[in-house]
């Protein structure tokens, strides 16, 4: 892939210079295994091109167009709207460079219309330099296909508005290497112009008060959440601020510092609040320095907490004696939980976990 993508940059255009209980119920080995782990907002995240289709409905703008020469298609004659590129791959040299920068083609031929639009592209003519382009931006050469599985609609964008859009962020004086995380962690990113962009980045900046140091911050840290469906955030807005309670500065720590906060699902986020808050008696205060509670997965903070007070050892207090830091129930497995912070074994935690 490497040699691949340095051929294509040589050419062209320069490179971009306690208890009895708990003793009782942990003296046997328990066969349970532990819950197995689901992260829920990676869902999210696996599915880039379905937020993209929200953004353009959104704003009323097709998210595909005809391929610009059907007839380039003549050279698969057999094609059929049901695709499965390993029929092509062998016979289609642009395919076969695709694989070489990492695309996953399996992913390509399950949306609809995708298929087509990259069977009509040749490589040299189509691709060549805006993968040229991607490498000079900064996209580094191990994520060229991943970018390209998520967004090979790039393609079909001009050179020139692309160049216009990465000048645009240098403008707002977004450094080389935030320019560089902005487009490899959000493919999309420069699929929409400018003006969109300005729009996105004034709504965060005006709704939440922000510097202009922050909202580059922001983009920087989670450039997914500039392009996110505008209702979704206003919706966790809504929540974070009124139905949570949070005063408008620290909505904007919350922001600042954990911004995938207003891209979980709405209900998810208030039930965890819910549970923090009401049965863990856990204040704004507490949540606001441990965040990432609210992005924690209710059935581990559950468990854990559940397992601190079977032992008779929920102690969150930092200023009290046998002290447990609240980030101890979101990070780590569940045996350096239970081995160093709960200080007992697995055999009990298991047993424990049964009792549910």
């Amino acid at each position: 892939m490497r040699s691949i993508l340095r051929s294509i940059v040589k050419i062209g255009i320069p490179a971009r210079s306690g208890p009895s209980l708990p003793r009782q119920l942990c003296t046997k080995v328990a066969t349970v295994p532990t819950t197995p782990q689901h992260n829920a907002l990676q869902r999210y995240e696996d599915d880039l091109q379905n937020e993209f289709h929200q953004i353009l409905r959104e704003e009323r703008q097709s998210v595909l167009e005809p391929v610009a020469d059907p007839m380039s298609l003549e050279v698969f004659p057999n094609t059929r709207p049901a695709f499965n590129f390993a029929a092509y791959v062998n016979k289609s040299p642009t395919l076969q460079q695709l694989v070489s920068l990492g695309v996953e083609l399996h992913k390509l031929e399950k949306r609809k219309g995708i298929a087509q639009f990259v069977l009509g592209l040749d490589f040299d003519r189509d691709m060549r330099n805006h993968i040229r382009f991607l490498a000079d931006v900064g996209v580094p050469a191990e994520s060229l296909g991943e970018f390209l599985t998520k967004n090979p609609l790039i393609f079909k964008e001009d050179l020139g508005d692309l160049e216009t859009r990465v000048n645009y962020l240098q403008s707002k004086r977004f450094l080389p290497e935030e320019i560089a995380r902005i487009v490899t962690k959000n493919p999309f990113w420069l699929m929409l112009n400018t003006k969109r962009i300005d729009r996105r980045l004034g709504y965060f900046q005006k709704t939440f008060a922000l510097e202009g140091s922050e909202v580059r911050a922001l983009s920087t840290k989670q450039p997914r959440l500039i392009t996110y469906n505008l209702e979704h955030v206003r919706k966790n807005t809504f929540t974070v601020q009124e139905e949570m309670g949070f005063e408008k500065e620290e909505v904007k720590q919350l922001l600042l510092s954990k911004p995938r906060i207003w891209m979980i699902k709405t209900e998810a986020l208030q039930y965890r609040f819910e549970y923090l808050h009401r049965r863990m008696k856990l204040s704004h205060a507490e949540l606001l320095q441990t965040p990432d509670l609210l992005l924690t997965r209710d059935v581990r903070i559950k468990q854990r907490h559940g397992f601190l007070k079977f032992l008779g050892k929920v102690q969150y207090d930092p200023k009290k004696e046998l002290y447990i830091p609240l980030k101890s129930l979101a990070e780590g497995t569940d045996e350096e939980f239970v081995a160093e912070v709960a200080k007992s074994n697995m055999e009990c935690y298991n047993r424990f976990l049964k009792t549910l």
